[in-house]
């Protein structure tokens, strides 16, 4: 037996996570930082040890300062693939394996992203798309391009790596050319059919009407060939002039005098400035319904050497979900000639970008500005960043701040010097020891205010640090005498960490912003 996850799964289980930042009772999801003090070697951290003592328990004693994650902060992003010149383009085809792992979508140097319907048959694409019209974009190399969004400014600060790019769904009118595209976005079109077997010996011919008899029988130009039933079987199109857009079967063919009788009465008749081709019939067959107006129609528009090159499409139809397509003409006349249809994403093309693009990774940006309110310290550097979701404070309810200082707070006067980044103190009654992130004074004199310190090593009986005890560095000398230790604001060991890593120490500076960015990947 086999078994294969589909993208859905995963979409499905990012929305939730994405969702749950909005709900009435949201998640609470905090990015923290850590680990003061050197690895054995800084520049090449080991890789997390993925133990329940590390991610459960060791991991808190670390922790120096937290910020919270809101829904703005977090967004789908998909692989970021840049329209390059001289670059074959995988064309969108709901019947190709592993179609996500494929670059058939481009985001442009405006920043707008296009989902590529045709590649002329496989040719390089050696011009930019451009434009947000909700209608198919064709390129001068014979490429069919849908534009699905633009990637705002805002979006693009704060989202767009070398790696990634954004993705939203737009639930309301926003004014937006995306907005645009989903509203007329067509469930089960036909947006292209792709020449599987080009067959050989088919005929067609093009030019302006000699003369119009009437609105069903009109007369070819010298060019058409002068045989009785040549065309019979194939299709009058109307390219250009009046009556444009017009398909016709041809039921009827005359080659003296080159003249066409169609199927039905052509609706706007056409003139002698019309110019038209004929062409194999293009027959599509599928599940969309009986009513013309909901069907899908082509006809042949390249037909090079006897060769069926390319099939256009004058209507899209919609609702299929099957679809078959048949090349006709008249049987001495060519023969072998194969096609497929394409048939759009559910709800059609640009309806739901983030499923059309398999947005299946969520990307969490949180800046850091900064102390953050004298929350997160400027005179230390550190080496650990993760998640950790729903932590818990020590009087009991979630956490909700939206940064939170998660050091150990001792209160201190008579401090008799300044204390050095990363030493250990201890407490001479207690004996509990710590590591000092940084002191901040109250005072002009550097003898009173608060030190801040992480990894408190309690004494054997569990004790923390005790008041009016005498607090020494180990290493710089310094002592102070304790007025009051004041215990993180996140209870220890609650919450679930999902996201630990280790880098080479960063250093931060009092006018330093930092962005944050994790990619969660389901």
């Amino acid at each position: 037996m086999t078994n294969r996850i589909t993208p859905f799964f995963r979409l499905n289980t990012a929305d939730q996570l994405l969702e749950s930042f909005d709900e009435p009772a949201p998640t609470r999801m905090y990015m923290f930082i850590g680990r003061i003090t050197p690895f054995a070697n800084d520049s090449l951290p080991p890789s997390v040890t993925n133990t329940q003592f590390t991610t459960q328990f060791d991991i808190y004693r670390d922790m120096v300062a937290m910020k919270r994650i809101n829904s703005t902060d977090v967004i789908s992003v998909t692989p970021r693939y840049n329209w390059t010149n001289n670059t074959v383009y995988t064309e969108f085809d709901d019947n190709i394996a592993n179609l996500f792992d494929r670059q058939f979508y481009v985001v442009t140097t405006e920043n707008n992203v296009y989902k590529c319907l045709d590649n002329n048959r496989g040719a390089a694409s050696t011009e930019e798309p451009s434009g947000t019209s909700t209608s198919v974009i064709s390129t001068a190399d014979g490429y069919r391009w849908k534009f699905l969004y633009a990637i705002t400014t805002a979006d693009a600060q704060k989202f767009l790596t070398e790696t990634y790019i954004p993705v939203r769904q737009v639930t309301a009118n926003n004014g937006s050319a995306q907005w645009a595209v989903q509203q007329v976005a067509s469930n089960g079109s036909i947006d292209h059919i792709r020449v599987t077997s080009n067959g050989t010996g088919y005929i067609s011919t093009t030019n302006n009407f000699l003369s119009i008899t009437n609105s069903t029988v009109v007369r070819l130009a010298n060019n058409a060939l002068q045989v009785d039933s040549a065309y019979t079987g194939s299709t009058i199109y109307i390219k250009s002039g009046l009556g444009t857009g017009q398909l016709r079967r041809i039921i009827k063919y005359t080659g003296t005098g080159r003249i066409v009788t169609v199927n039905g009465a052509f609706t706007i008749t056409p003139n002698t400035s019309s110019a038209y081709i004929v062409a194999p019939n293009v027959i599509i067959t599928g599940d969309s319904g009986a009513t013309a107006a909901i069907r899908a129609s082509a006809y042949v528009s390249n037909s090079l050497g006897g060769q069926i090159r390319k099939i256009t499409l004058i209507t899209n139809g919609r609702n299929y979900s099957q679809a078959n397509v048949i090349i006709s003409a008249n049987s001495s006349y060519g023969s072998g000639a194969t096609a497929r249809a394409i048939i759009s994403p559910r709800n059609g093309h640009g309806s739901n970008a983030r499923h059309e693009l398999n947005a299946k990774d969520l990307m969490m940006s949180i800046s850091v500005s900064g102390g953050e309110s004298n929350t997160f310290p400027t005179n230390n550097d550190f080496r650990t960043v993760g998640l950790i979701r729903d932590p818990k404070l020590r009087s009991g309810p979630a956490a909700n701040a939206s940064v939170i200082d998660q050091c150990h707070r001792i209160v201190i006067q008579n401090v008799t010097g300044d204390y050095s980044a990363d030493e250990v103190v201890t407490g001479g009654v207690s004996g509990a020891k710590a590591r000092v992130v940084y002191f901040a004074n109250t005072n002009a004199a550097r003898s009173k205010g608060i030190l801040r310190v992480i990894r408190l090593s309690p004494n054997g009986t569990g004790g923390g640090f005790a008041q009016t005890e005498t607090l020494t560095a180990v290493s710089s000398g310094v002592t102070a005498t304790i007025i009051n230790a004041i215990k993180p604001a996140i209870r220890e060991n609650t919450g679930d960490v999902l996201y630990i890593e280790s880098n080479s120490p960063i250093v931060r500076k009092p006018d330093q912003l930092e962005e944050f960015r994790f990619v969660v990947t389901f």
